[in-house]
């Protein structure tokens, strides 16, 4: 063994894994030989050897190929496994065609595999988040939606939350997750060359897998959008220069520099300042710059009032870098609105640096002269108003803040320039004295009204800032006593008399007014009220803070104290200076240990009330405690929906977080929530949404202590975990199914699944399977709704089939009974015959040989086989459609003669072992063998009649019907069922029965099969159908045309004399159906009709059909009738049967049944001997002599349809009858049907009848003219006779319209109208079909026309 595991490390080679599986299976099995300390670490390393193997074989099939020697040399380096895992993700990531989802997901299984069995250097979240990042970066965006389950995509939906049940646990933690979206994205975005790339859009999917959008992703986002708006200015950039750009307001001025005008729009340039992180986080510094840029490019332009409008904005946001250009908008004298440039010059001087005061004082002296010049001569002259009415002017309470302002208006204008010019001077000083630079902004906030606010507002002092009770109102004096106490300055001093105070609403007003400002009085008022309970009518109009809700606690404990404890009037007691919050507790521990003391009167209600207001303080501090957790409870309806509360607590359940744990628990036991419902969701939540591995979850469970508490209600624990936790575990997830059932076990629970297994069963069971069978899906394999197999067949190979097989009789089918060892080798031999095995095929055969060895490799296994299941294995090998198309005949046969001779040779070593059975009975013991060799014997014969020139000229046949019944043949291995149902097919295909009797010849066995029996049962099959049964796959279409077939197959081997069936036969079978009068009539007739029409009956048999059909039309109109043969056997009975009927008819139904009762009889040549016509006729004319407005126009199609139903049968009407029917219809001013009944007649003279109608008409509509009549008129070559009628344009727009697909010739036709001397109408029709223009279809063109193209 030493040397094995040398010779196989010391191999650099990576492509000999197979040589060293073949090594491993020579390799002696753990428990053989003697055991010893050195044994059992041989047998360690071999089994080290064998998970090496594993992943080498992964590794190589995934394409990445590595030696043995180093998978065994990297298992302990983190780095090196890490790099492997980078390099197999991204080598999957970059094969073309892209792989799929599911080979995806089968990398990551085998990733974990390969963590799990050998490189436990890495965790298993290294694993996922490798993986999750080659998803991301592999240019795909359904990878990236993959990706995107794995990850926590919001801050939210990880741990300490609770996700829905249902909800795939997350892989990849929600910090990791942003990190590697963000990797991704910007990857993405730097190669992309403009917002239309492909990587552009990649990149936008990736962020938006994280939907909380925390701020990277937002501003990686922004950076996109900002992109199209650079676009959108011109701004032509790489999408890597965009980002690396150090200086990202040059991006802005670039913008500006594209788009001149954009000024304008500023909103949109602010934003994309906004996306671009100008200034980073400093708003206002970032909309300062901008704007400023704005500014400049609107005084570049010279519009003003643009410019105006953003330098208002930069000074009401105070942004003092912008001093100079609106010190260039205050100096320009073409903006012509003089108070907006004063505001300018002021705020422009209150910002400016000193060196520019005095020169900005200048320009403002000189502004200020110009304001005063236009007041000046505003007074003088108001009606002039100015030269400039659109001037503005200031108000006078608008001026500088000088005293002497308003004298200024009424100086000369000598003294007013001589004021100016000190101005200067004087402000600079003033400036240089005053050390704030926003003083100018204070004096003005002085300067203007309060409009109407009241003093304390303004200060933040008056009731107001204290409305909610949030601090402890006091006096000044009392400040500095308090911590954090809201100071009121509002007096409140009262001055009434002693009597009026002592009224309980006066007091109760005080005190109200009092809470905000001064609490210590406010309770002095309430403790002053003659009635204590009084005081709750203040106490509930108060804002429902903890500070007012301690206030009443306190009254009320003050009152229940004194009464419990009185003392004398005359000194002060004790309880007014004790600490407010030690006597509340005192007073509420010693009421509630009294809890079932009956109290006095006077106590009761107060003992009542401190309960009340102390639950609803608890409330308040638990609704605020949940506040502080910020996990989105809302306090409000947690305190009055008891629903909404009991969800809500077990909700903080669900959570890693050991504080909100705690929060959840004192909750649940201060609610009544019960400890049992809370540590049940908790474990529910570790199952299902912590994504926590399992021996994370079993630890924690373990800390907690779920289980001593949870294994008290077994059958509700069971019935939780069945409910919520079983359906969210993955199949091949062994280790958390077998805690799963571990848990059950532990809690004494019933058995579980279908059919039920006992917990501990389970346990031991993936206790086994999951060291031999890696990625079964074992809740697939118990829970009983497809059968094991299935789930066993993809994971059997020749490694685990005998550890799996000894594990088969603890297996249960979903019956109820076990697994076999057999059952399991049965698709194991399948699954090696047709895929290979890594060890004993290494791929799957492709040549004869190769399939034979394949045969020889399985055959080793035969014993394993019960005889049953052999023969299963053997007919998947020779007789499967597998078979057909990969094998030739004569490897197949060459299988199927070696399985015969195994068989015998097991059947005789079976009668060797057991002698004594052999000659009691010789068949008893070897009699499943023995059935099994005449199974094989019988494929055997089968298979050589594959060479029967039948079969051979079905199989080369051109028709692909005829191949298909070939192969059908050779898979049904001549077994009696396949055989007859292969001929009923091919009879009811409609095939000769020749050829269905030749199937029955060439086949082998003792079949017992004639095509008289096959036919039956074909014709079984269709009246089943016609009798309402249910679909046969058998039967192609219709099934009266698959009859017919039948019918005219049956009367072409009778013709040849093949002497197979007769028309009798067919008869026999027929009468039951047609004399079924719960059946439709019209199958019946037609059933009838058919075998009428391809047999020469005798006289007894037609008169037998005629009765047939004769009854089965009465039973379904005229039931009350009956009828016998004689009633009908002669033309005599027929008629008079005939006319009662007819005289008895009103309807429509009866009419047509009348019509198909003529139909089935033989023809009549008249009614009576003193009429001509027949009873076609006779029918005709009283189905129009009854017919009503309503229905005349159906009555005229039927009659119609009538006539059509009986051409080219026996009962054809003679021409006479033809006419008089048209005339019948004429006369109920029928036209049209009556026209094409005359038309189709095609002779002349009844044509030359039709003509004369056409001719009457004056004006053709629908009731006159359809595109059948048309048809038909162009079929008689009548269009010459119709040029002079209405019916020529439309029979001219007809033919022109189907001159491609009709059967009519317009050059035929225009010949036909020349020769007729219409030359001009010839050469219209010529012109119109070859598409000429309507307007050069000239008289003299149509002449040429006719002339040269004809």
């Amino acid at each position: 063994m030493e040397i094995a595991l040398e010779c196989i490390y010391n191999c650099e080679r990576d492509d000999q894994l197979s040589c060293c599986y073949d090594i491993l299976e020579c390799l002696p099995q753990r428990g053989y030989g003697p055991k010893s300390p050195v044994t059992a670490a041989l047998h360690d390393k071999v089994d080290q050897l064998e998970r090496i193997l594993s992943v080498s074989e992964l590794l190589e099939k995934h394409g990445l190929q590595k030696p043995v020697s180093f998978v065994k040399n990297t298992q302990a380096h983190a780095e090196e496994a890490r790099n492997l895992m980078i390099r197999l993700t991204r080598h999957t990531g970059r094969k073309q065609p892209p792989v799929s989802e599911s080979h995806w997901k089968m990398l990551l299984q085998d990733m974990l595999a390969m963590q799990r069995m050998v490189y436990t250097c890495l965790e298993p979240e290294t694993c996922y988040e490798i993986f999750t990042e080659s998803l991301l970066c592999s240019s795909r965006l359904d990878t990236l939606h993959l990706a995107g389950q794995l990850m926590q995509c919001s801050a939210g939906g990880g741990p300490g939350s609770s996700p829905p049940k249902a909800k795939v646990p997350f892989r990849v933690g929600y910090e990791k997750s942003v990190a590697l979206v963000l990797a991704a994205s910007r990857e993405y975005f730097n190669s992309s060359t403009n917002l239309a790339d492909s990587c552009m859009d990649l990149a936008r999917a990736c962020l938006q897998l994280i939907t909380d959008c925390p701020p990277a992703v937002q501003e990686e986002l922004d950076l996109i959008r900002a992109l199209g708006y650079l676009e959108e200015f011109g701004v032509k950039s790489l999408p890597l220069q965009v980002r690396l750009c150090p200086d990202r307001l040059g991006l802005i001025r670039e913008c500006i520099a594209q788009a001149p005008t954009c000024y304008r729009q500023s909103a949109k340039l602010l934003g994309l300042a906004a996306l671009l992180q100008v200034a980073g986080e400093d708003h206002e510094e970032r909309k300062g710059q901008v704007l400023v840029l704005l500014v400049q490019q609107a005084l570049h332009f010279q519009d003003y009032k643009a410019a105006s409008m953003h330098c208002q904005e930069l000074m009401a946001a105070g942004y003092s870098p912008s001093w100079d250009v609106c010190s260039q908008l205050g100096q320009c004298e073409s903006f012509q609105d003089l108070a907006a440039r004063q505001e300018l010059m002021a705020f422009a001087l209150t910002h400016c640096p000193p060196s520019s005061i005095e020169c900005l004082l200048a320009a403002s002296s000189s502004l200020q002269t110009e304001i005063l010049y236009q007041r000046v001569n505003f007074q003088m002259c108001p009606s002039e108003g100015g030269e400039n009415p659109n001037v503005s002017i200031l108000p006078e309470e608008a001026g500088p803040p000088s005293s002497h302002s308003g004298d200024l208006l009424h100086w000369t204008t000598a003294t007013t320039r001589k004021v100016l010019s000190n101005t200067g001077t004087t402000t600079r000083a003033v400036l240089h004295a005053v050390s704030d630079a926003q003083w100018w902004k204070k004096s003005l906030a002085y300067l203007r009204p309060l409009h109407g606010q009241d003093f304390c507002d303004v200060y933040g002092r008056g009731a107001g800032a204290n409305a909610g009770l949030e601090k402890q109102g006091c006096h000044p004096f009392y400040e500095s006593l308090l911590a954090n106490p809201f100071v009121s300055e509002v007096s409140a001093a009262l001055s009434a008399c002693s009597d009026l105070l002592r009224a309980p609403e006066v007091l109760l007003r005080l005190a109200s007014d009092a809470f905000p400002h001064d609490m210590t009085l406010a309770l002095a008022y309430l403790l002053a009220l003659p009635q204590v309970s009084d005081a709750n009518k203040c106490f509930e109009k108060q804002p429902p803070s903890a500070l007012c809700l301690q206030l009443a606690a306190l009254y009320y404990s003050l009152h229940i104290y004194s009464l419990l404890l009185p003392c004398f009037k005359d000194s002060c007691h004790p309880l007014y200076r004790a600490d407010p919050s030690e006597l509340i507790r005192t007073v509420t521990e010693y009421v509630s240990g009294l809890d079932g003391r009956a109290w006095p009167e006077e106590l009761a209600g107060l003992v009542q009330q401190l309960a009340f207001y102390h639950e609803r303080l608890l409330d308040l501090t638990q609704a605020q405690l949940l506040q502080g957790l910020r996990k989105g409870v809302d306090v409000a309806r947690f305190a009055a929906d008891d629903q909404y509360k009991r969800e809500t607590i077990l909700g903080l359940a669900e959570t890693l977080e050991s504080n909100v744990y705690n929060v959840a628990l004192s909750l649940a036991q201060r609610y009544n929530v019960p400890r049992w419902e809370l540590y049940m969701t908790h474990l529910e939540f570790l199952f299902t949404d912590s994504s926590l591995s399992t021996a994370e979850i079993e630890g924690r469970a373990q800390d907690l202590g779920l289980f001593e508490t949870l294994k008290t209600e077994p059958e509700l624990f069971h019935e939780r975990m069945a409910k919520y936790v079983y359906p969210g575990i993955g199949g091949t997830d062994h280790e958390r199914l077998l805690y799963f059932f571990s848990l059950l076990a532990a809690c004494g629970c019933p058995a579980f699944g279908r059919p039920a297994l006992a917990p501990d069963i389970h346990v031991r069971l993936l206790k086994k399977l999951k060291v031999v069978a890696a990625g079964l899906n074992y809740k697939k394999l118990t829970d009983g709704t497809a059968p094991p197999l299935e789930a066993l067949e993809p994971v059997l190979t020749s490694q685990n089939i005998l550890s799996i097989s000894k594990l088969a009789s603890r297996i249960p089918e979903p019956d109820g009974s076990a697994l076999s060892p057999s059952s399991l080798y049965t698709i194991w031999l399948q699954k090696l015959f047709w895929k290979g095995d890594p060890q004993l095929l290494r791929e799957a055969p492709r040549s004869v040989a190769d399939w034979l060895h394949a045969y020889d490799a399985c055959a080793k296994y035969f014993d394993r086989l019960h005889p049953g299941d052999l023969l299963v294995v053997l007919d998947a090998m020779t007789f499967s459609p597998k078979a057909l198309t990969k094998l030739t005949v004569d490897s197949r046969t060459e299988m199927t003669r070696r399985a015969v001779g195994t068989v015998k040779h097991f059947i005789e070593k079976h009668r060797k072992k057991h002698p004594e059975r052999d000659s009691e009975d010789p068949t008893a013991s070897t009699g499943p063998y023995e059935d099994a060799l005449r199974h094989l014997e019988q494929s055997l014969a089968h298979l050589q009649t594959l060479h029967h020139g039948f079969v051979a000229s079905l199989r080369s046949s051109e028709l692909d019907a005829l191949r298909r019944y070939a192969d059908r043949y050779d898979l049904s291995r001549s077994e009696r069922a396949k055989i007859e149902e292969q001929a009923v097919a091919m009879c009811l295909d409609g095939q000769p029965l020749a050829m269905v009797q030749q199937l029955l010849e060439v086949a082998v066995g003792p079949l017992d099969l004639t095509a008289r029996m096959v036919v039956r049962g074909a014709v079984g099959r269709v009246l089943s159908l016609l009798s309402g049964g249910s679909s046969d796959p058998l039967v192609p279409g219709d099934p009266l045309q698959v009859l017919e077939s039948i019918i005219s197959s049956v009367h072409t081997s009778v013709e040849k004399g093949e002497n197979l069936l007769s028309s009798d036969d067919l008869l026999e079978w027929f009468r039951p159906f047609c004399a079924d009068d719960t059946l439709p009539v019209k199958p019946r007739v037609q059933v009838l009709q058919s075998m009428e029409r391809s047999f020469q009956l005798s006289d007894e048999d037609r008169k037998l059909l005629v009765f047939f059909r004769t009854e089965a039309i009465l039973k379904a109109t005229w039931p009350q009738t009956q009828v016998s043969v004689a009633d009908i056997e002669n033309e005599q009975g027929r008629s008079s049967l005939f006319l009662g009927l007819l005289e008895a008819s009103h309807e429509r139904v009866e009419f047509q049944h009348l019509a198909l009762l003529l139909q089935a009889w033989p023809p009549m040549k008249s009614l009576d001997h003193g009429q001509d016509h027949g009873p076609w006729v006779k029918l005709a004319a009283v189905m129009l002599s009854r017919c009503t407005s309503e229905n005349k126009e159906a009555l005229g199609q039927d009659v119609l349809a009538l006539c059509r139903s009986l051409y080219h049968t026996p009962q054809m009407l003679p021409l006479e009858c033809v006419k008089e029917l048209a005339l019948l219809l004429l006369n109920q001013n029928l036209l049209l049907p009556a026209l094409k009944l005359l038309l189709e007649s095609q002779d002349a003279d009844l044509q030359a009848l039709a003509l004369e109608q056409i001719a009457a008409v004056a004006q053709v509509d629908d009731s006159s003219c359809d595109p059948e009549l048309l048809s038909l008129l162009l079929d008689a070559k009548l269009a010459v006779r119709c040029i002079s009628t209405p019916f020529y344009r439309p029979l001219v727009d007809h033919l022109l319209a189907h001159q491609r697909d009709g059967p009519w010739s317009v050059d035929e036709t225009a010949r036909q109208l020349r020769e007729a001397g219409h030359s001009v109408e010839a050469g219209s029709l010529l012109l119109a079909s070859r598409g000429v223009y309507s307007a050069l279809r000239t008289f003299s063109a149509a002449l040429g026309a006719a002339r040269d193209w004809i």
